[in-house]
């Protein structure tokens, strides 16, 4: 818990230093335990090869030795010369020493010291023989009894420290055999475990990017009402506190800029009426006779008021779509009754510029708001007609899809770039493509019509199309919470 708590509490700079040296610090154990093993191996088989070196070289001497005491030896028997008994007392001195030198080498209970054992208890009898000989002087020549021969007992000698040479190599490639199947498994062991460590905290350093970056999607797709919770190092949580308040920052001037909103399209409701009654009675000739000229200005007047009315009326409808939690009337609405109405009612817009409209509707009833449902399917339908080249067909399917109604409104338009079909839904928004009707839009239709759609817990979206723009509307066939009949 500790280390998770410096985890979280750390920067991002702090918590890759730290996996780093977690990662590294296994690898360079191993990498020092490897050096160790091969260290003490390389020892181990220096001293291997020197003791047999100076094994065979110690056998060779005692096998040597041993013959010439006993030859010594048995010339003294005969000539009972004191330079010969010297002799053999010499050689009976470098005789010890080489086994001496060959027991230090060897492991206990071994064949070459039991070997070397009985050649040194022949040996001591010899000599004791030679001392008895030695103190009787002016005997007879004697002959050395096969008891006292060296030759049977160090002949093997050298084959036993042979066979312990090569016993030891087998237990030397042994030895190398099991350092090299423990460095296997250390690095089998140790391989796995910095890549799992790198995976750990390449997760607790991406994560928390990874959620920064959500929460700066959400502020741009503009969900304010979402609180930004960052967990992670200290650094990251600190910018997501900072990103939270620029979220309140931004919800409350998204506030402000509805309640401004609300006030102009109230404000400017009152003297637009008395323009267009103004401008009604000089068309309908109440205050006098106009000439031509004047009538071709209250025709512009009017038409203009007319533009302005839609206008105050679409920000006056966005504003109430705003501040709706859910819809006020929810009844069973005739999908394909209100898309016949839209037809009926934009024939005259499209009869001008020849546009026709190749439909598919099927019977579909939801639950809804009818006036509600009914701007959704207007305002995409506008929106078709606007971006419409002239003599086009615009086609509109209606069908359920699973326990949906599904609503399609493809024109034969430019289309609606890629990176623009998310922002085509924010208010006011308007793409590069120039409307191809009398009167331009303000950028609320499509904001409206996903408000609406959102409050009746549908969806909708822009379908990729290789020609022209594809909306498709999905509306839930029964209330949310209902059971299915």
């Amino acid at each position: 818990m500790a280390i998770m708590k410096m985890w979280l509490s750390s920067s991002i700079r702090q918590l890759t230093v730290l996996g780093f040296l977690l990662v590294v610090i296994p690898l360079m154990a191993a990498l020092i335990s490897t050096v160790f093993q091969v260290d003490r191996l390389t020892a181990q088989m220096q001293k291997a090869v020197r003791d047999s070196a100076q094994a065979v070289e110690a056998s060779r001497l005692i096998a040597t030795q041993a013959l010439s005491m006993e030859r010594s030896a048995g010339q003294y028997g005969v000539l009972r010369d004191q330079i010969l008994f010297e002799r053999y007392q010499t050689q009976r001195k470098q005789l010890t020493e080489a086994i001496v030198r060959l027991s230090a080498l060897l492991p206990l209970q071994t064949d070459v010291l039991g070997q070397i054992n009985k050649l040194s208890q022949r040996e001591e009898a010899l000599h004791d023989q030679l001392e008895k000989w030695a103190s009787m002087p002016g005997s007879d020549a004697q002959k050395l009894d096969p008891e006292f021969k060296l030759a049977d007992i160090v002949n093997p000698i050298p084959r036993l420290v042979t066979e312990w040479i090569v016993a030891d190599s087998e237990s030397m490639n042994l030895q190398i055999e099991r350092v090299q199947r423990m460095l296997l498994w250390q690095a089998i062991a140790l391989i796995p475990l910095a890549l799992i460590l790198a995976g750990v905290f390449s997760v607790l350093i991406t994560r928390p990017l990874r959620n920064l970056g959500k929460a700066i999607h959400c502020l741009g797709a503009g969900k304010l009402t979402t609180p930004v919770r960052v967990s992670g190092p200290q650094d990251v949580r600190e910018l997501g506190e900072q990103l939270d308040w620029m979220r309140q920052r931004l919800a409350e001037l998204d506030q402000q800029k509805l309640v401004f909103l609300q006030h102009v399209s109230h404000e400017l409701k009152t003297p637009l009426t008395a323009i267009r009654e103004g401008a009604g009675l000089l068309h309908d000739k109440v205050v006098g006779s106009l000439n031509e000229e004047q009538a071709e200005v209250v025709k512009i007047l009017h038409e203009s008021s007319l533009t302005l009315q839609m206008q105050v009326e679409g920000l006056l409808s966005f504003n109430l779509a705003m501040a709706q939690g859910r819809p006020n009337q929810l009844q069973m609405v005739d999908l394909a009754g209100i898309t016949h109405e839209a037809i009926k009612k934009h024939q005259l817009t499209m009869r001008p510029r020849h546009i026709s409209v190749e439909k598919d509707i099927h019977s579909v009833e939801v639950p809804g708001e009818h006036g509600q449902l009914r701007t959704v399917i207007d305002n995409l339908l506008s929106n078709a007609i606007k971006y419409s080249p002239d003599a086009t067909k615009i086609k509109i399917n209606l069908s359920i899809k699973g326990k949906m109604a599904c609503l399609d409104v493809i024109d034969q338009g430019a289309g609606i770039d890629a990176k623009n079909r998310q922002q085509i839904f924010e208010p006011f928004f308007q793409g590069k493509q120039v409307p191809r009707g009398p009167v331009k839009g303000t950028g609320l239709g499509l904001a409206i019509a996903q408000r609406y759609v959102h409050l009746h817990n549908g969806s909708i979206q822009v379908v990729k199309s290789d020609r022209g723009a594809h909306m498709r509307v999905y509306l839930p066939l029964t209330i949310a919470g209902e059971k299915d009949a």
